[in-house]
Formats: C-alpha cells, structure tokens, sequence
C-alpha cells in the first residue's frame, strides 16, 4: 500500500516513518508538514493510505478529508481526543492518540489493509456471466438454443437430438463433447444417452425421470448424484 504521512512536528513525522518501516506491505511514498502540500502530492500521485494530523496551521487535517473528493483510506494522528467523533464522521480508518505506540500502529495499519483488500477485491473484474445460449448446425443452417428452452439431450453415438420446448434439432455431435457446453450447475447426465435440464424435471420415479410427458431412463448409478443435486428443494 503507497502511504503518506501528514504532520507539522518533525518528530512525530520521522516516528510515523520509523513505524511505516517496520511493515513490509507499507511503502512511504511522502512526508509532508503540511496538509497544503499533502493535498497538491495527491492531486499528482493518488496514494492508498495517509497518517494524518489534525491540528495543523492554515489548513487541519479535517479541512483536507473534506477538499478530498475521493480520499485514501486515513488513519488520524493526534494528540487531541476531543476530534474523534469528527474524524469518524469522515469515514476514517483509526483515531490514533499520541504517542502512538507500535502495537496500537500495527493494530490500525492491519485494519486498514483488511479495507485495502475489500475494496480491491470489489473493484476487480467481474468474470462475464456464463453465456445463456448457444448455436449448432442444423440443416445447414446455424441455430441459436437457448439454454433454459432446453427439456434434455438425447445421446445417439455420433449425433444428439437437443429436444427444447420449442423444437427437436439434430446435431453431429457426441453427447460427451454437449455435456462439457453445458454449465454443469444447470444440467445432469442422468444416464450414457441422456442429459436432462434439471429446471425441467417434473418428477423421478424408481429409475426413470420424467420431463413432460417423457420418461427418460435413470442410470443407478446417477440416481443418488442426482438425488443430491436436487436435495436441497425437497419440501
């Protein structure tokens, strides 16, 4: 985390520094007397954390986490207790009360990473949302299946029949390579020749599974899988 340090007194600027040493995930990026200069170093270099003072000449430490539209998590230092209930106001991280002893420092800088990592976590990427549908040649044409319209797949050696609620298509593929397509959270292979939509099964019945008015084969072997699978919506 690329910190500052914010503090009109020499010596309480080079013990926050001695502290910021000590810690491998803290890296000082600034020292600064005052939260003027603080304030236009940000405006340049965006900074992760800041060790802040309050009660500073011409501008207090408070005035600048109000200037800051978007300011970096915040740990105040101060001598003054009196500031605390303010300086949670502003969203800080920790009221440290001087001196600042080093358990009492890592105490805050280890909240402060635990914050660090949330927010990373929460600006990261998002993974793309598994696709919704997908498209197969069918006569000579490409076809676009929706995967919540698919009822099952029927396995036929070297082609499939995707049966959907609205149509039967033929496709020149094996049942094995359609299973790896399907996302396996939404579909079960409930025999060698047969993967059902488990949204669309209707009922089980000793060792079939009946979709609509279709009863498709249950391997005993998935029966207990698939008992599991759908366990958690039994009444």
């Amino acid at each position: 985390m690329r910190c500052i340090i914010v503090d009109d007194e020499a010596l309480a600027r080079e013990g926050m520094e001695s502290y910021v040493a000590e810690v491998d995930y803290l890296e000082l990026v600034g020292s600064y007397n005052s939260a003027v200069a603080a304030h236009n170093a940000m405006q340049q270099h965006p900074v992760d954390l800041m060790f802040l003072d309050i009660n500073m000449p011409r501008l207090t430490g408070l005035n600048l986490l109000e200037l800051l539209p978007n300011p970096p998590l915040t740990i105040l230092a101060t001598a003054y207790p009196n500031f605390a209930l303010e300086g949670f106001r502003l969203d800080v991280v920790d009221y440290l009360l001087k001196p600042v002893s080093l358990e009492r420092f890592l105490k805050a800088v280890n909240k402060a990473r635990d914050l660090y990592l949330l927010r990373q976590q929460q600006q990261a990427p998002q993974q793309p949302a598994e696709a919704e549908y997908f498209f197969v040649k069918h006569n000579r044409a490409l076809e676009k299946v929706v995967l919540a319209d698919i009822l099952y797949v029927e396995g036929m050696q070297n082609y499939v029949q995707i049966h959907t609620t609205s149509q039967k298509l033929m496709v020149h593929q094996t049942i094995k390579a359609v299973a790896e397509r399907l996302p396996e959270q939404q579909f079960f292979r409930i025999h060698k020749s047969y993967i059902v939509n488990l949204s669309q099964v209707q009922a089980l019945d000793g060792s079939s599974v009946r979709i609509g008015s279709c009863l498709l084969p249950l391997a005993r072997s998935q029966r207990e899988a698939l008992l599991q699978r759908i366990g958690h919506r039994f009444l």
